[in-house]
This record gives C-alpha cells, sequence and structure tokens, in this order.
C-alpha cells in the first residue's frame, strides 16, 4: 500500500488554523453559553416552592397533632382524673363500710352500732334506725365480739354520673366470746354505693355466699351450743342490724 502525500505546511500556513483554533467567542457566542449555563437555574428554582410546600403541609400535620394531644391530655386531666378519682373513693369507701358494719365491740354495742348506721344510707339506714334498739338487745345477748379486714376488694360499676358504684368486698371477719377460742370467717359482699352530699355510703348490701369458716373451731364445735339461748348458729356472727340479716 502507498503512503498518501502530505503536503508540506508551513508555519505561516499553521499560524492561521492555530488562531481559529484559540481565538475567543464572539459575544453571541458567548450570550448563548450564558443561556446554557442559566437553563439549568430556571429548573432549581421549582425544589424550593415544593420544599415550602411540604414544609407548610408539615406544619399543619404538627398544629393537628398539637391540637389531638391537648385535648386527649385535657380529657385525662379533668374527665377521666374525675372518674377515676371517683373509682377510688367509692372503693374507699365501700372498704371501710363493710369493716364498719362487721365490727361489734361488745363493750359499747351502742356505739358499734352507730359505727355501722355512719356507713349507711337510704332504705338500709331508716331499716336500721327504725330497729335501733331491737338491734342492741340481739347483739347484747349474742354477747360475740367481732372484728374485720379487707381482704380484697374491686370496683365492679360506676354511673356516668359518677354518684353509684358498686363493690365487690371480700373480708375476713374474727369472732371472739369469752367461752370459746376465736373463729375466722370469710364474708364476700356486694355493696352498691351512693353519693351521700359528698360521702359515698353503702344503700344496699348483698351476700355472695354463705359465710366460710377459716380457723378456729366454729360454734358447731362448742357442745350444746346450738342449744344455748342466743346462741349463734355456724358461721353467722352476732348481728350488727337487723337490716343485714340474710346478707351474711
Amino acid at each position: 500500500m502507498s503512503e498518501q502525500s502530505k503536503e508540506p505546511v508551513t508555519p505561516e500556513d499553521a499560524a492561521p488554523q492555530a488562531a481559529e483554533v484559540a481565538a475567543p467567542p464572539t459575544e453571541a457566542q458567548a450570550a448563548d453559553g450564558a443561556e446554557q449555563e442559566r437553563a439549568p437555574d430556571d429548573g432549581a428554582t421549582r425544589p424550593p416552592a415544593l420544599v415550602t410546600a411540604l414544609a407548610v403541609a408539615a406544619l399543619v400535620a404538627a398544629l393537628a397533632a398539637a391540637l389531638w394531644f391537648g385535648v386527649g391530655w385535657a380529657r385525662a386531666a379533668f374527665v377521666d382524673g374525675a372518674r377515676a378519682d371517683a373509682r377510688d373513693s367509692a372503693l374507699d369507701a365501700a372498704r371501710q363500710a363493710a369493716i364498719n358494719m362487721t365490727s361489734m365491740n361488745i363493750d359499747d354495742v351502742p356505739g358499734s352500732l352507730a359505727l355501722a348506721r355512719s356507713s349507711m344510707t337510704g332504705a338500709i339506714l331508716e331499716s336500721a334506725e327504725k330497729n335501733r334498739a331491737q338491734s342492741e338487745q340481739m347483739a347484747t345477748q349474742a354477747g360475740v365480739g367481732m372484728s374485720a379486714k379487707v381482704l380484697g376488694a374491686a370496683l365492679t360499676e360506676l354511673t356516668g354520673e359518677r354518684d353509684h358504684a358498686t363493690a365487690l368486698v371480700v373480708l375476713q371477719v374474727t369472732e371472739t366470746k369469752p367461752d370459746r377460742a376465736p373463729s375466722d370467717y370469710r364474708y364476700t359482699w356486694s355493696l352498691s354505693m351512693a353519693k351521700d352530699g359528698e360521702v359515698w355510703k353503702a344503700e344496699q348490701v348483698a351476700s355472695l355466699s354463705q359465710p366460710v369458716l377459716l380457723s378456729g373451731p366454729g360454734p358447731q364445735d362448742q357442745p350444746g351450743a346450738q342449744d344455748q339461748p342466743g346462741a349463734d348458729q355456724p358461721g353467722q356472727p352476732a348481728p350488727t342490724e337487723p337490716a343485714q340479716e340474710g346478707n351474711r
């Protein structure tokens, strides 16, 4: 293969060619280049608008969340808090009422019955007041001292108005009598509680089961106990109020 002949180029001929290569751009070319360089800036102005929209949306969401949680906090503080306070007060009163109604100081029968009445309201209180003399006589004749402690308690109902409630109370009641060893019984009561002014009191008491002997001889173990006048029946401590009979 023969090489193609090349024409020699003198320095004088190469100078114009180099000048053409190195010649600076004209004003029109510079303007076109500037426009091309600025072209991306038109697109770059769009993201800030999008960012602004997202920021506004985030602010609205934050305000909505603050409002939601603010309302929730207010509800928890004023509505749920008030209901929780009512539940605690009603349950505490039910515990105390059950203890008062199963306590008897044989040396102060009238005082013990008055203590029981202090935890009552409504029909049960009216009955206790009406039969006060009979209750004192029965308790004195039985001669059984009683003390109680709460084994467990729970509120099972609270009305929307927070003025009526129902509580379940389990008690350990200890009977004492001079001529016998102490006997412990378990009572399970349902107490209907009502607000009397600002104080919760029992307006109804119902026994959910017969008293259960936990320890001690019990009345049946005493010779001739059921034949003695005024002797209490097995698992039946001395009455504190006629209104409570049948609720043990």
